[in-house]
């Protein structure tokens, strides 16, 4: 195991499901999760963008040890439960669950912002991570496992009005009461494949 990755050596053998899987962060967090001796569940959009992804990482050793499902957190509840089932069927069932799909909407003050732009970031960054961790958790309740949950967010709801972002934190904290820990983590920013324009700060 790589260096950097030895304390993730108690993590081999464990399910993750990682949502936003095709590009960026979440595609690094499969690969190092699969050099962790992880089985992973690659979940995005877009399946055909991810079948390059699990054959790098079942390529490796001839076992499969990723799988690729459909997974649009921007769906309604009905659809993102048959996901979460899908994906849960994949392994038989998941040991954690990496909330990492979002999107940033346009930077742009509240008066120029549409509601429809408004709404698409709420929808996938809050009522997705939701309802995604939802049915995960409940098929974790069902089967009598444990579990982890880990939302991963953005740098760019720092400066000012990060409302997504702490709308998404207090929801968490919520659930704390059927966890068995819960834990905020800032690990430090990780740069990926998007440009983003950081010269500028959300005008809320």
């Amino acid at each position: 195991m790589p260096k950097q990755l030895e304390p993730w050596h108690h993590l081999a053998g464990k399910v993750v499901l990682v949502t936003g899987a095709s590009a960026g962060i979440g595609r690094d967090f499969c690969l190092d999760l699969a050099r962790a001796g992880c089985f992973v569940i690659a979940a995005a959009r877009r399946v055909d963008r991810l079948q390059s992804l699990c054959d790098e990482i079942n390529g490796k050793d001839g076992r499969l040890r990723a799988v690729a499902v459909e997974l649009d957190v921007a769906a309604d509840g009905g659809a993102i439960e048959k996901y979460v089932q899908k994906a849960w069927e994949a392994f038989g069932h998941i040991d954690a669950l990496i909330n990492n799909a979002g999107v940033r909407g346009n930077v742009s003050s509240p008066l120029e912002l549409t509601e429809e732009e408004w709404n698409n970031v709420f929808k996938t960054n809050i009522t997705g991570t939701w309802l995604v961790s939802k049915y995960v958790c409940k098929l974790m309740r069902d089967s009598k496992r444990k579990g982890s949950i880990i939302n991963i967010s953005s740098i760019a709801g720092l400066e000012r009005g990060a409302i997504a972002r702490w709308n998404c934190i207090c929801l968490f904290k919520g659930w704390r009461q059927h966890a068995h820990k819960g834990d905020g983590i800032g690990i430090g920013g990780i740069q990926n494949q998007s440009e983003f324009n950081i010269t500028r700060t959300f005008q809320i």
